[in-house]
This record gives C-alpha cells, structure tokens and sequence, in this order.
C-alpha cells in the first residue's frame, strides 16, 4: 500500500505536460557544456574557416588580375566550395558529438536523474528533442554557421550580384545538409548513450561504427556497393546531391537516404527500449 494512503493526502489534479520543456532542456544543457574546454575546441575549430575566409577575399579582390588565372582555378568559388568546407569540419563535428553526446543520457541514468525528468511531467519526445538539440547548437557553430558566414562574406565582397543571383540556394543546402549530419549522428550517439553503461563505451561505440565501415569500404574497392554500410558515405553522397556536384560513387543517392533514414530509425527505436518514462503515483 503507498504511504500517502496511510497518513497523507491524495493529490487529485492532473499532471498536464507544459509546452517548451524540450527548450529547457536544450538551454540548460548547452549552458553546462559551454566550459574553458569547449571555448579552446571552437577556437581550433575556426581555423579552417579563417582560411578558407582569406581564400574568398583572394578570389573576389583579385579576380580581374589576368596573372591570377590559375590561381582562380584552384580557389573557384562555387556550391563544392561550401560543401568541401563542410565536409572538411567533419573531423571537429565527430568529437564534438563524442564530447558532448557520449554522456548525455548515460550519466542521466547514472545519477537516477530520468525519474526527475519525467514527473515535472516531461514527456520522452520533449527529452529527446531537447538532448538533440544540444548536440545541433554544438554542432551547428563548426559547420552550419561558418559556412554561412563564408557565404554572406562572398556575397558582400561581390562586385556585383552575379553570384547571388547563381547560388542563393547554396544556404539552404547547407542547413539540409548540417539538419540531417546531426539529425543521423546526433540520435546515434544518443542511443548509443542511452544503451552503454558509461560515457567511454558509448564513445568508443560511436566512433567505430562510424570509422570501421568507411575503412572497410576503402579497402573492398571492387565491390562499390559496400560503401553503402558507411556513414560517411552515405552522407557524402547525399550532400552532393543537395548541393547539386557529382555524385562521389557510383550506386543510387536514394540507397544513400534509405540507409541513413534506417539508422536513424534504429537509433530512436534504441531510446525508446532504454529510456522509460517513470510514472508517477498520484
């Protein structure tokens, strides 16, 4: 029999779930992870930015000198420049999600914290989308927003409006891009957390499945269709499409969809097994 039956009274009212909590979550998550530590990662992770900036101030402030031809060649100015820096930031993406996923629901369950959650109440799509969302925030200042800024700072540097004019879709192919990198990675590192039993298994986890397939498929190079088990091929193939560049392999980009959309699919069915909404006796 529970106590409160014994010597409390019942609360009769009706837990209502309040909108925004997953904005709480977010916040808050975000906050805790904003350390000395990340701040130094970030700083490092802006230098390819930085370089890639120069490389469009070159392009746009010299492009009329005729002894800079070649040179215009190697630094042309098109959608593969803005889809190649953000494939180069991958390396920083991957240890981000590692730094700030691993323990995200891990120690959530460690510290008994999932029953504090769901009787304010939280519902578990509002956790979900909040933990998600702190992984994006992170994730979106080594990718989205700088190749945003590169974007804006060549069409402020234009001399006229030609490369608007050709590429004003190029920002939203970037988000498309960045929205669904996290979204696949993000909810695989999240149910990763949520099934391992601390924060180094999960890491470890994430990053073999991530690595292992895309060196076995560097090494099997006579069967093209087993890049499809990796990740980042899968992503690679997909960006181009978004982004309108040719196709890096040789087998159809909806295979690339199909796998990613599975993984996802997989990751979310993961969290929902292993993480419980508590219920609370009223």
């Amino acid at each position: 029999m529970p106590v409160y039956e014994e010597s409390y009274r019942s609360w009769e009212g009706i837990l209502k779930q309040h909108p925004r909590t997953w904005w709480i979550i977010a916040r808050t998550g975000i906050r805790l992870l904003w350390k000395k530590s990340m701040i130094i990662f970030l700083i490092f992770a802006y230098i390819p930015f930085f370089v890639r900036a120069v490389q469009i101030y070159i392009v746009t402030q010299l492009e009329l000198k005729v002894q800079l031809d070649q040179a215009m060649k190697a630094f042309k100015i098109n959608p593969e420049f803005f889809f190649q820096f953000i494939w180069a930031q991958m390396f920083f993406l991957v240890l981000i999600l590692i730094f700030s996923g691993a323990g995200i629901i891990a120690n959530d369950k460690k510290f008994k914290a999932l029953s504090i959650y769901f009787s304010k109440p939280v519902g578990l799509w509002d956790y979900l989308f909040g933990k998600w969302l702190i992984l994006f925030f992170y994730g979106s200042l080594v990718t989205m927003i700088p190749a945003i800024i590169l974007f804006l700072t060549r069409v402020f540097l234009s001399k006229d409006s030609a490369f608007l004019n050709n590429y004003f879709w190029i920002p939203l192919s970037i988000i498309s891009v960045v929205i669904l990198i996290t979204g696949v990675l993000g909810m695989l590192i999240l149910a990763l957390s949520a099934a391992c039993r601390g924060t180094r298994s999960a890491a470890i986890f994430f990053f073999t499945i991530y690595i292992v397939p895309d060196i076995l498929g560097q090494i099997i190079t006579k069967i093209p269709e087993i890049k499809l088990v990796s990740l980042s091929a899968d992503f690679k193939q997909t960006g181009s499409l978004l982004f309108g560049i040719k196709l890096p392999y040789t087998f159809p980009f909806w295979l690339s969809i199909l796998v990613l959309a599975v993984a996802a699919a997989l990751s979310i069915l993961t969290i929902r097994l292993k993480v419980k909404p508590t219920e609370v006796v009223k």
